[in-house]
């Protein structure tokens, strides 16, 4: 019995320095990598630098909770929530084991994932999901997913080394839709919701946005692609 209890608190001692490990590697990705996509803030002219450092003060606050965290003996908050900040409306209820709408295909970061209906952690868990409300995949206006980034799945892992004219495909049963990626945007968490969701400018523009948590450790930002349609002819 005492060899037992001996073992599980060597077990958990090694799973909590594996967590600081896991977590320390995870920030220093987020200040040293630089992204090949092109990120701008929405309200600049300019693009924004994606290998910078950003806000390192949160990051650096963000470790040291979680250090807290684990010496407490406490479970890390989770911090890849891409809903985070948005009305609680927008997350609808569903069905405990949701079933896959469509598949998403992204080859410029060898992505293939399902996607779900509905923004519900249910749904995220396996794949992004199609905020509801939005257009479906093929119809005019701002399609709209939701995704994480650095849990479950993390389909939206790589969005930052996504360039324009990269090309995203969504296929519903026999249907294929295509688009092409027109910039990679980094916005704050205060008021993207409104972004994520803007109308494009013209009723019969098809448009596809896809958003995640940024950076990888936090959720005090979100990366957003946006995409336009594309013809069978591959032409927008």
């Amino acid at each position: 019995m005492a060899w037992n209890r001996d073992s599980g608190r060597l077990t958990r001692w090694v799973m909590t320095v594996v967590t600081l490990v896991v977590v320390v590697a995870a920030l220093t990705v987020v200040l040293n990598s630089g992204g090949a996509g092109r990120e701008a803030s929405p309200d600049a002219s300019a693009p924004v630098d994606a290998g910078a450092p950003q806000q390192t003060e949160a990051d650096t606050a963000l470790v040291s909770r979680v250090l807290d965290d684990l010496r407490a003996g406490k479970k890390p908050e989770q911090q890849d929530q891409p809903l985070a900040g948005a009305p609680v409306k927008v997350v609808r209820a569903g069905p405990e084991n949701p079933a896959p709408t469509g598949r998403l295909s992204i080859p410029a970061i060898d992505l293939r994932t399902p996607v779900f209906d509905g923004v519900y952690e249910n749904a995220l868990r396996d794949g992004p999901g199609h905020w509801p409300g939005t257009p479906a995949p093929g119809e005019a206006g701002n399609t709209v997913f939701s995704g994480h980034r650095s849990t479950e799945t993390r389909p939206f892992l790589y969005l930052n080394q996504l360039s324009a004219g990269d090309v995203i495909t969504i296929t519903e049963g026999r249907e294929r839709f295509r688009y092409a990626v027109d910039a990679v945007t980094i916005v704050p968490q205060k008021g993207y919701v409104r972004y994520v969701l803007q109308e494009p400018a013209k009723p019969k523009t098809r448009m596809l946005t896809l958003f995640a948590c940024n950076p990888l450790t936090a959720h005090y930002e979100r990366i957003v692609v946006r995409a336009r349609a594309l013809d069978s002819r591959g032409q927008s």
